[in-house]
């Protein structure tokens, strides 16, 4: 299998060919030309030497952000009408997960936490966190803007980490150090970090990832490749106050009224009174902006095991990525305090947008379960 990526993300632009999971050709141009005038020359130049066409690539791929804004609607363009000219299948790739991609290229698949970075200008930086777990490389933390100060915050050092991308030594060292410091004090293990510098060509780890997402089946045509912008147009971040950031808290009583009062408003395949008497033996997590909940996830914990029974985002909030913080929370609460060791969940296997999240956070398919819901349609069984 021929797999063609490119990156356009940043200041390079990148092409590279690989096939099974061998990289046989990578092209960089880092003239100050426009993307747009180098990438099909490029492309063109990286085949041309393999003595290669379009037509012998089975997969495309490509950076989908973050990332300059221009350089990503190039890239995007580009292999969509590769696609749609060619009939080839598409995996489109978060830039900070090739990042992370590049870590493993770097120092293998040894069981870590791998942090991200992309300089957002003004202190600013994108970000994710990805674990590998049994040799799988899954998200942690999904992906945002946030500034250098705050990334702290979703990183704990029970595990080692890597870090990647437009890291500032200078900035995170006293802030990770003092982490460190005080994990040391409340007696929890702890492990080093590290930079990793001298990474490989973006394009190479594009390739390799979007080699996973075709072997678990998450690739698709040109409708399904859609950019991942973190930061918010400047008129519309003007607009919004400190209010709308999202909280997560314990599910309370009074929430649950609120809930109750404006049900038809979260849809759900359970009835308020199955949902009220999970609530009884479950816990709730609710996700809140202005002081409203807009969506919830609910949890059994069965001896070492996690068992999601429920999430919901509310109708007017749907994606808008609560549900993926939702899960974000959920993994640094449960698998980062190291509180269970497993995590399964059943959806229904026609929600293909709430299977492709789950399998972005590495949740993994191990079951299919006939006529689970209403007695009429099958669901999946999935395990983290």
């Amino acid at each position: 299998m021929k797999i063609l990526a490119i990156d356009t993300s940043g200041k390079i632009c990148s092409v590279s060919v690989m096939e099974n999971r061998e990289i046989l050709k990578t092209k960089y141009n880092k003239s100050e030309r426009e993307h747009s005038q180098t990438l099909m020359p490029t492309i063109k130049e990286t085949l041309d030497e393999l003595k290669l066409t379009i037509d012998d690539i089975d997969l495309l791929s490509c950076s989908r952000g973050p990332g300059s804004f221009t350089g990503i609607r190039v890239g995007m363009a580009t292999i969509k009408a590769l696609s749609d000219a060619k009939n080839i299948p598409i995996a489109g790739v978060d830039t900070l997960k090739a990042l992370a991609y590049s870590a493993i290229i770097k120092k293998g698949k040894k069981e870590c936490k791998i942090l991200s970075m992309l300089d957002a200008k003004n202190e600013n930086v994108y970000f994710a966190v990805f674990r590998i777990h049994n040799g799988n490389l899954s998200l942690y933390k999904n992906a945002d803007v946030a500034n250098i100060s705050d990334v702290v915050e979703y990183i704990n050092f029970n595990t080692p980490l890597y870090i990647v991308g437009d890291a500032d030594p200078e900035k995170l060292d006293p802030l990770f150090k003092a982490k460190l410091s005080k994990q040391y004090a409340q007696g929890r293990e702890t492990a080093d970090y590290e930079y990793i510098e001298d990474l490989p060509i973006l394009s190479e780890s594009i390739a390799l990832s979007a080699q996973d997402k075709y072997d678990i089946g998450d690739y698709g045509d040109s409708n399904t490749l859609f950019p991942l912008y973190l930061r918010k147009p400047q008129a519309q971040k003007k607009k919004e106050k400190e209010d709308d950031k999202l909280y997560f808290l314990e599910m309370t009583k009074y929430d649950l009224e609120n809930i109750k009062n404006k049900y038809d408003e979260f849809p759900n395949i359970w009835d308020y009174e199955t949902f009220e008497e999970d609530f009884k033996n479950s816990n709730y997590i609710v996700a809140k902006q202005n002081n409203e909940v807009v969506g919830f996830i609910g949890v059994r914990t069965i001896l070492d095991e996690l068992e999601i029974m429920n999430i919901v985002t509310r109708k007017d909030k749907q994606n808008q990525g609560i549900a993926s913080n939702l899960l974000s929370y959920l993994l640094r609460h449960y698998i980062g305090k190291n509180l269970v060791e497993k995590i399964n969940l059943e959806v229904n296997a026609h929600n293909i947008r709430a299977i492709s999240l789950y399998r972005k956070f590495g949740f993994r398919e191990v079951g299919l379960r006939k006529k689970y819901y209403n007695n009429q349609e099958d669901a999946i069984s999935m395990t983290l």
